[in-house]
């Protein structure tokens, strides 16, 4: 039978009390970080889900799904004006009122109605909008679009028929459309009865004088900016010593 000597002994109960302490040790460190991760638990405070921006905003933007994320703030800190995630079905379509940075926590005062421009907002200072009924001829059979620019030609029947001509401009709607995806979507048949110009006071009191008689649509390159060029005056020829009454010609 194997025997333990003293100092053998002595060794396995130095082992065996070694091993008890740091299995004890583990045990309590543990408990000791369990008890501490539940203290911090009771003591973090409660969060609450803000909307906010995920981008900066400018002012009139409109406000769309891609605008909004949801960010945790602590509950002392959240404002009674801030949005929270439920919010979000009822500020989608509208716009802001203001400039909005990014990661701002959305209020209601930032938030308004979305207004459609008025269309004489989109006339350049100075500029006029004259509007006239228009011919398929004149419409190149649809081939004009809102946006192209255009050659106006005409004559002034006060002054003798003296040709009148308008260069470089621009069509800025048809009908009561002002974007051409809008006619876009109508019958493939649909063509506009009225063209709308963007004019000068001085070519606005040429084209009113043009427009009592026939004028003409030139529509122009959309990258070329052309000169107007009056007409030639025409050529009488007198012809002498004829017997004839009336023997001039005109060229």
């Amino acid at each position: 039978m194997l025997t333990l000597t003293p100092k053998a002994k002595l060794a396995a109960l130095v082992m065996l009390s070694l091993a008890l302490s740091l299995a004890s040790y583990q045990l309590v460190t543990g408990y000791v970080a369990e008890q501490a991760s539940i203290e911090v638990e009771e003591q973090r405070e409660q969060e609450l889900g803000i909307l906010v921006t995920q981008r900066d905003i400018l002012v009139g933007e409109i406000i769309n799904a891609d605008t909004l994320v949801i960010r945790n703030f602590p509950q002392s800190l959240v404002q009674d004006g801030w949005l929270r995630p439920e919010d979000a079905p009822s500020i989608l379509g509208l716009a802001s009122s203001r400039f909005i940075d990014r990661g701002e926590p959305l209020t209601a005062n930032a938030i308004e109605p979305y207004q459609t421009p008025r269309f004489a907002a989109k006339l350049r200072p100075g500029f006029y909008a004259v509007t006239s009924l228009v011919s398929v001829q004149q419409l190149h059979n649809g081939l004009v679009k809102i946006g192209d620019k255009v050659t106006l030609r005409g004559s002034n029947f006060q002054e003798n028929n003296k040709p009148l001509v308008l260069v470089n401009i621009p069509v800025i709607a048809m009908d009561n459309f002002d974007d051409h995806a809008q006619i876009d979507v109508n019958p493939s048949h649909y063509l506009p009865s009225t063209m709308t110009f963007e004019l000068t006071a001085e070519q606005a009191a040429k084209f009113e004088t043009m427009r009592m008689q026939n004028f003409e649509v030139w529509l122009q390159h959309a990258e070329s900016s052309y000169v107007s060029v009056a007409p030639s005056p025409p050529i009488k020829i007198h012809r002498f010593f004829a017997k004839e009454v009336e023997l001039d010609a005109i060229y």
